[in-house]
């Protein structure tokens, strides 16, 4: 029994290794924001770094970050200054123009940009292509595979609203939470992202019989 208790395959030492390499994604992604203008990138790396850890592609949560963060850097940096506006633009309509003949349509606006948003970042991380291309494959993506961009859209609204309910109903569990961040709702969104991204992706070779 005790020797199935300290085996790292067992349940409880995955679930604790996945925790970790949540947290060690998500210091990174902080460290990324810091400059803002690189937060783009951050981004990337994190939906990379979380794709790979989860496909047992990587070589550590760090090394896997930092190398899709310099490989991504550059175009990333440029698809943040496009998305970043149109987000900090949606943010100042929201908060400049309190206007109820206008929440409808700032509503649907709102949702289209936030079921554009992660693919923006899984698409990057992926394929090499302008920064018009990624976001015209962005949004043909969200709204085409609809039901895994909603669920996407989903997991991550709820993962906020859980965060913002135990800040105020069990404010002790709230460090966990900060600690695990937006890679948190990155991690649960992945395989969708990724049933998403399958009639993009080249079909496996079949195992030739020895």
């Amino acid at each position: 029994m005790f020797g199935r208790l300290f085996d790292r395959a067992a349940p409880l030492w995955r679930a604790a290794s996945t925790l970790g390499d949540i947290i060690v994604v998500n210091v990174l992604l902080l460290l990324t924001a810091l400059p803002i203008v690189t937060l783009g990138a951050g981004l990337a790396a994190a939906y990379d770094a979380a794709r790979r850890l989860q496909a047992d592609l990587d070589d550590g949560a760090a090394r896997t970050f930092w190398r899709s963060f310099r490989a991504n850097l550059a175009q990333s940096t440029a698809l943040w200054a496009v998305v970043g506006s149109i987000g900090a633009a949606l943010l100042a309509g929201w908060i400049l123009l309190p206007i109820p003949e206008l929440a409808v349509m700032k509503t649907l606006i709102s949702a289209v940009y936030l079921l554009i948003f992660p693919f923006v970042w899984a698409l990057q991380a992926r394929f090499e292509n302008t920064v018009g291309r990624t976001l015209r494959n962005a949004a043909a993506l969200a709204i085409a595979r609809l039901p895994w961009a909603g669920g996407v859209l989903v997991i991550q609204a709820v993962v906020l609203a859980v965060t913002i309910a135990t800040w105020f109903l069990v404010p002790q569990a709230l460090v966990l939470l900060l600690l695990l961040g937006y890679p948190l709702a990155v991690w649960a969104s992945v395989p969708l992202i990724e049933r998403a991204l399958a009639p993009l992706l080249p079909a496996p070779e079949p195992e030739s019989a020895d």
